[in-house]
């Protein structure tokens, strides 16, 4: 459409005008929430760290209504706690908390891929196995941003693959918040090897309709993550700067 038609168009119908205001609204709240939570998951906002509107806003160079918007959408997920009259926190990372995403992940991945096995289309396996060979370079942000986005939607696309669609979206959920303790324990520097050989033989084994094989290798490859997350983070010499805290232990009745 013309410009001049538009304006002709939004001076005619003033309901157009508000439909558009409308778009432009929600563009830049969406835009603000993909960022924030981009941030948050990349841990260039720490877990821990204390955050207010102002600061986004000076830092991200959008609005004020869309950054609100989107912390209330994080703080639903999860992501940050609203401190009244303080901003926000991100969330911190517990022990506890951390052992149980990895249990929960073991159970939803383990289940998907035997699910999956035997089930998967054929462009779809060929899908799974290009990113299976997405490559990562040391110290290459792109190489690195790229390589994290392969694995998550190679996780993703198996459980899809299950035919339960619930039990993909837990999945996709599972793997957003793990994706923030794998970034900060620098897991990538240590197992890319790993996981490329375990994702090759997860195919492999959803290739043959083999659930049992697929499920006790999606076990082993969280298990394996899990340790050497625990590890990184153990021996961190940085770890008072992180916020990983223990459980609140629960009160005695």
């Amino acid at each position: 459409m013309k410009p001049d038609m538009l304006d002709s168009r939004l001076e005619t119908q003033p309901e157009v005008a508000i439909s558009l205001k409308k778009l432009a609204a929600s563009s830049q709240s969406d835009a603000a929430y993909t960022e924030l939570k981009r941030r948050i998951i990349r841990c260039e906002l720490e877990p821990g760290q204390r955050i207010t509107e102002a600061q986004l806003v000076g830092e991200t160079g959008i609005g004020k209504t869309p950054i609100r918007e989107a912390l209330t959408r994080l703080a639903q997920e999860g992501l940050v706690n609203s401190i009244r009259g303080h901003g926000y926190e991100v969330t911190p990372i517990t022990l506890g908390e951390l052992q149980d995403l990895f249990s929960y992940r073991i159970i939803l991945e383990g289940t998907a891929a035997q699910l999956a096995a035997g089930h998967v289309k054929a462009s779809a396996l060929q899908r799974l196995d290009e990113l299976c060979r997405v490559p990562y370079n040391v110290g290459d942000v792109e190489s690195e941003e790229n390589y994290w986005r392969a694995n998550f939607d190679f996780h993703v696309m198996v459980a899809e693959a299950s035919g339960n669609r619930r039990l993909a979206a837990a999945v996709r959920q599972a793997l957003e918040e793990s994706e923030r303790v794998l970034h900060l324990s620098n897991i990538l520097k240590t197992r890319k090897s790993e996981l490329s050989s375990e994702h090759e033989g997860l195919v492999e084994a959803l290739i043959a309709g083999d659930g049992e094989t697929a499920r006790k290798m999606v076990v082993h490859h969280i298990t394996a993550s899990q340790q050497l997350v625990l590890e990184a983070l153990v021996k961190s010499p940085s770890l008072h700067n992180i916020n990983i805290v223990p459980s609140k232990p629960v009160a005695s009745a």
